[in-house]
């Protein structure tokens, strides 16, 4: 339950424009304890659904919105806002759970499994507050998290829980004099020989999907930017990335989860592009570590991003 003290930090805006009072606190912990003690061994209102469609797009954060009693379905917002809590005078249920987002599925409750508690942000109007601006009052309350995985599944055993999902599309004959074929999201490719390369830098695996076009499940990619000292200092394979331009990286693959720890030392895009492109590792080049001093041919802007 809340204080005065404690709720301030969840609403700053609030507090500096209308100011938390009593009564605010007062409906919040009254709140939180009908949502807390109206949950159940079954699906309830208000609810978090760990939820995974049949393409393999994954959402932690769902929330159940609605229930169809004579289907047996349950309506969720997939990628949902804060929701609002409503309860008329503050009676033994709450009103509703309203949110907007997206979008919206209806997952069959038979499928859903239990996977703890955890807790989640919602929203209440503040009794006092007459302005429409800024006028709810955030709050944490406990609820009951299920998982969902929808039958049928286009990849079966992978989804963006443990992977980053990748489109690419093929085109025989660009338009406008472009050199590039292949095209991803932020990405693009100029042949066959190059989307090899970048397939195999992030072990992707690859289901064809209609002529001319694939999904791709690959590796999740984070960069750090070290000092060159402790750089020089990582016992990890060598590699190189477009970085303003080509630059040495070192590389480390976990491969539980499913990530690159890509470390730089430098933004400089120093290596000759006429000899080094991305993913030399792959291309099977043997690399040389750079050496104490580095001296820049040219930079070259990476529009790919």
């Amino acid at each position: 339950m809340y204080t005065l003290e404690s709720l301030k930090p969840l609403n700053p805006i609030f507090d500096r424009e209308h100011g938390l009072e009593a009564d605010d606190v007062e409906t919040v912990n009254c709140l939180i304890k009908l949502i807390e003690g109206t949950r159940s061994e079954n699906p309830c209102l208000g609810d978090i659904i760990e939820h995974t469609n049949e393409y393999g797009e994954y959402s932690q954060n769902a929330h159940i919105e609605e229930f169809d009693d004579v289907k047996g379905q349950i309506l969720i917002n997939v990628h949902p806002y804060v929701p609002f809590v409503y309860s008329e005078d503050n009676e033994q249920e709450v009103g509703f759970f309203k949110t907007s987002g997206g979008p919206e599925a209806f997952v069959d409750a038979a499928l859903l499994t239990y996977i703890g508690k955890r807790e989640k942000m919602f929203a209440a109007f503040s009794n006092h507050c007459i302005l429409p601006a800024h006028s709810s009052v955030y709050f944490k309350a406990t609820v009951n998290v299920w998982e969902y995985v929808a039958p049928d599944q286009k990849h079966p055993g992978y989804s963006t829980k443990d992977w980053e999902k990748q489109y690419i599309s093929y085109r025989r004959n660009p338009v406008d004099g472009c050199i590039y074929h292949y095209y991803g999201q932020n990405i693009a490719f100029k042949d066959t020989a190059e989307l090899q390369r970048w397939k195999e830098t992030y072990k992707a695996v690859e289901f064809p999907s209609e002529p001319d076009h694939s999904v791709l499940f690959l590796y999740r990619e984070t960069d750090k930017l070290v000092s060159r000292k402790e750089w020089d200092a990582l016992n990890l394979p060598l590699d190189t990335r477009l970085v303003n331009g080509v630059i040495h990286v070192k590389v480390d693959y976990d491969d539980d989860a499913h990530v690159i720890t890509v470390y730089r030392f430098t933004n400089s895009g120093y290596l000759n592009p006429k000899r080094f492109c991305e993913y030399e590792k792959a291309k099977g080049t043997t690399l040389v570590p750079p050496g104490p001093e580095i001296k820049e041919e040219k930079t070259y802007i990476n529009w790919k991003g």
